[in-house]
């Protein structure tokens, strides 16, 4: 295939999803559950909408899990420019 060995295609598809998933479980979820200053409204929004908060915390685990593959992307697309900043990067 050759997306697949364009590193930069890789790394920017990858950064790509894991931005929209990020941006659902960051941003849409809590602005349909929380109730700024009203914790019993929360809770029941919560309660009344368990699947979506379980759908929530699945797509932070997620984001955060595919920002790890986005860093070992772009380590594989910079590591021939400076291998050295390339892995300070991934740190």
């Amino acid at each position: 295939m050759k997306f697949a060995k364009n590193p930069g295609r890789v790394a920017g598809l990858l950064y790509v999803l894991t931005s929209i998933v990020g941006f659902l479980a960051m941003g849409y979820v809590p602005k349909h559950l929380i109730v700024d200053g009203n914790a019993t409204a929360t809770v029941s929004n919560i309660a009344a909408h368990e699947m979506l908060f379980r759908l929530g915390i699945a797509g932070e685990l997620i984001g955060q899990a595919g920002f790890i593959f986005v860093a070992l992307a772009l380590y594989d697309l910079l590591k021939g420019v400076n291998r050295r900043q390339a892995t300070l990067m991934v740190t």
